[in-house]
C-alpha cells in the first residue's frame, strides 16, 4: 500500500518523528511504532511524498484511530502538487468540532480524556489571511499560530509541530522580523490547509485530556521550500 504523507512532526525528544498520510482511497494511517530521526534522513520521508509498505488496517484506540503497523517502508519520492491537495482534501473537515467528532469551543486547547474524539487527525482549510504566526516571547525558537476555523471558533498560541516549520523557525528564530515574514507569505497565497492533530494522553495544569497541535502548514500554489526542505 502506498500512502501520501500529510505529517511530518516533531517530538521534545528530537532522535524520534511522527508521521502520518492519506492512502488513494482515502485511509488515514500512522505508522507505529513511530520512526527514529536517522530513518526519516536515510528515507528522506517529507510531506507530500510517497511511503510504500505492508501497512496494517488501523487499529488504535480512541481518538488515535489511525495507529497502524508496518513492515519495510521505501520512499518513492514526490507526489504531484495535485496529489497532495487531493490528499489533504479526502481529510477535510468545515471545523475542529466537525472533524474531531466532538465539541471544540474557542481557546480550548485540550480535549477531555472523558470525552474522546473519535479520531486524532484532520484537516481543515481556511483563509491564508485567518492564519497569524507569532514568535515566543519567552522562547524565541518557538513558534505559535493564532487562527479560526470554518465555523469561526479561535484558537490562539496554538503549538506547531510540523517538524520542517520547526526546524525553520530554529535556524531563523535570530532574525529580526521573521514572522512578520512568513506571514507575509502565507498572506500572499490562494488557499492554506491546516493539518491538527491530537497528542496522547496529557495531564497538566489541571487538564488531563488529548492537546491539538498543528502537524502540518501548507499552501497553495507556492510553499516555503525552505520549511518544506527536511535536513
Amino acid at each position: 500500500m502506498e500512502i501520501v504523507i500529510t505529517d511530518l512532526t516533531r517530538f521534545k525528544n528530537p532522535e524520534k518523528v511522527c508521521i502520518a498520510g492519506v492512502s488513494n482511497d482515502g485511509l488515514v494511517l500512522r505508522p507505529m511504532p513511530y520512526l527514529l530521526n536517522s530513518e526519516c534522513r536515510r528515507l528522506n520521508v517529507h510531506p507530500g511524498g510517497v511511503l510504500e509498505s505492508t501497512f496494517s488496517a488501523p487499529k488504535g484506540e480512541s481518538p488515535h484511530v489511525e495507529d497502524a503497523s508496518y513492515g519495510e517502508l521505501r520512499f518513492k519520492g514526490p507526489c504531484s502538487s495535485d496529489d497532495f491537495r487531493k490528499a489533504l482534501e479526502a481529510t477535510r473537515y468545515r471545523s475542529m468540532s466537525e472533524g474531531f467528532g466532538v465539541e471544540v469551543f474557542d481557546e480550548q486547547k485540550c480535549v477531555p480524556f472523558s470525552n474522546p474524539p473519535v479520531r486524532s487527525l484532520i484537516t481543515i482549510k481556511i483563509d491564508p489571511r485567518v492564519l497569524t504566526i507569532e514568535q515566543d516571547g519567552y522562547s524565541p525558537n518557538k513558534f505559535k499560530a493564532h487562527f479560526s476555523d470554518g465555523i469561526g471558533t479561535q484558537m490562539r498560541f496554538m503549538s506547531i509541530t510540523d517538524r520542517g516549520f520547526s526546524d525553520y523557525a530554529n535556524a531563523h528564530a535570530s532574525e529580526l522580523g521573521i514572522a512578520a515574514q512568513i506571514n507575509h507569505f502565507i498572506w500572499s497565497q490562494d488557499e492554506l490547509y491546516l493539518r491538527l492533530g491530537l497528542s496522547r494522553r496529557y495531564e497538566t495544569g489541571g487538564r488531563d485530556g488529548f492537546w491539538i497541535q498543528i502537524n502540518g502548514i501548507y499552501t497553495f500554489p507556492d510553499y516555503l521550500k525552505t520549511i518544506r526542505q527536511y535536513e
